[in-house]
């Protein structure tokens, strides 16, 4: 990957961690609109997600967010069965919280120098908290990489690579495939598809050329 490639995935991880977190952030979801994000999106719509993302910003109102909004409690806050985003809940057969994953990612965190997610209120293994660390990861990559420092870059890579095999990899894809099954707007159903083809992409990025 190219300085370039690795803003672009550092980009679209940090928005996929605040798009997926709890709570809409109506100023961001603006922001995407007017930013013509959609225009400029980087990789490949494999999925069609995009395009569905495309709808929604060209007639978002104060009603369509609200509309999202309550997309984003169903699906994230509940009361009733919200999609679990924490990967201990996808990878263990008792679908525990602050299972050994959880603590695995807090350490990824301070072993990197980062701040643990949320001090341990909440498990570190969620999907937003895992999406901003592989974010910080890549981008300390790149601007290492602009520097010439060709050896830190690829060191930075290579613990996001190791961190992606070992967590998103394992789970990102099914709690992804839920959420978009379960979202009420296209504003869900398309980030679900189009964070879900961007961590392909990042998977295919990663891998060693032969």
């Amino acid at each position: 990957m190219n300085a370039d490639d690795l803003f672009a995935f550092s980009a679209a991880c940090g928005l996929f961690a605040r798009l997926f977190g709890a709570g809409l952030d109506h100023d961001l979801v603006r922001r995407c609109a007017e930013g013509h994000v959609v225009e400029a999106w980087p990789f490949h719509d494999a999925g069609g997600g995009l395009a569905m993302l495309a709808g929604v910003f060209a007639d978002l109102t104060d009603e369509t967010l609200v509309v999202i909004e309550r997309d984003n409690t169903v699906l994230f806050i509940g009361p009733e069965n919200p999609v679990p985003m924490w990967e201990s809940v996808w990878t263990t057969p008792d679908r525990l919280l602050f299972a050994d994953c959880a603590e695995a990612v807090r350490q990824a965190f301070a072993g990197a120098g980062l701040a643990a997610p949320n001090d341990g209120h909440e498990p570190a293994d969620h999907l937003a908290f895992e999406l901003s660390f592989l974010a910080a990861l890549l981008a300390r990559a790149g601007q290492a990489m602009e520097a010439g420092d060709e050896a830190q870059a690829q060191q930075q890579v290579d613990v996001a690579a190791a961190f992606f095999a070992a967590h998103p990899a394992r789970w990102a894809s099914d709690c992804l495939a839920e959420v978009g099954q379960r979202a009420a707007t296209d504003f869900y159903r398309g980030a679900a598809l189009l964070c879900a083809d961007t961590l392909a992409g990042l998977q295919a990025a990663f891998a060693p050329v032969n």
